[in-house]
C-alpha cells in the first residue's frame, strides 16, 4: 500500500489544482462579456443607476436592493444572482437570457478584478 501512496497523493493534488483552475474566471474576457451583457442595464465604472445599480465595485459589496438574501456580493453570491436572479427574488427587474457558467465565471472575475483595482487606487487610512 504505501508504495501507491506517492502517486495516489500526486493524482489528488492534480486533480485539486485542476479543479481549481476550472472554476477560475479569465477577467479580460469577463470585461467583454460584462459590457456586451450587462451594459444595457447597468453603469460599469459607475455607482448611478441606470435600469439597474451601477456595478463599480460591486463585489464583497453590499446589495443595494431589499429582498436579497445575501450580506455582500460575493463569488458565491453573484454566481447564484446571475444564474437565476428571479429565483434570488422573483420580483426583480431585472430580466436576463440565460448566463452560462464559463460566461458568470469571467464575469465575476472581472467584477474581483475591478472592485481590487479600485481599492488599489484609493488611498489608505
Amino acid at each position: 500500500m504505501n508504495r501507491y501512496l506517492p502517486n495516489l497523493l500526486a493524482c489528488v493534488i492534480s486533480v485539486v489544482f485542476f479543479s481549481i483552475g476550472a472554476q477560475a474566471g479569465d477577467a479580460e474576457r469577463g470585461r467583454i462579456v460584462a459590457e456586451v451583457r450587462c451594459t444595457p442595464c447597468h453603469h460599469l465604472h459607475l455607482e448611478s443607476i441606470r435600469i439597474g445599480p451601477g456595478l463599480k465595485g460591486i463585489y464583497n459589496r453590499a446589495p443595494r436592493m431589499s429582498g436579497v438574501p445575501y450580506a455582500r456580493w460575493d463569488a458565491a453570491a453573484l454566481d447564484a444572482w446571475l444564474k437565476d436572479p428571479r429565483g434570488i427574488k422573483p420580483n426583480t427587474k431585472m430580466a436576463i437570457p440565460p448566463i452560462a457558467e464559463k460566461d458568470r465565471a469571467d464575469l465575476i472575475a472581472y467584477f474581483i478584478m475591478e472592485t481590487n483595482g479600485a481599492n488599489q487606487d484609493k488611498p489608505s487610512q
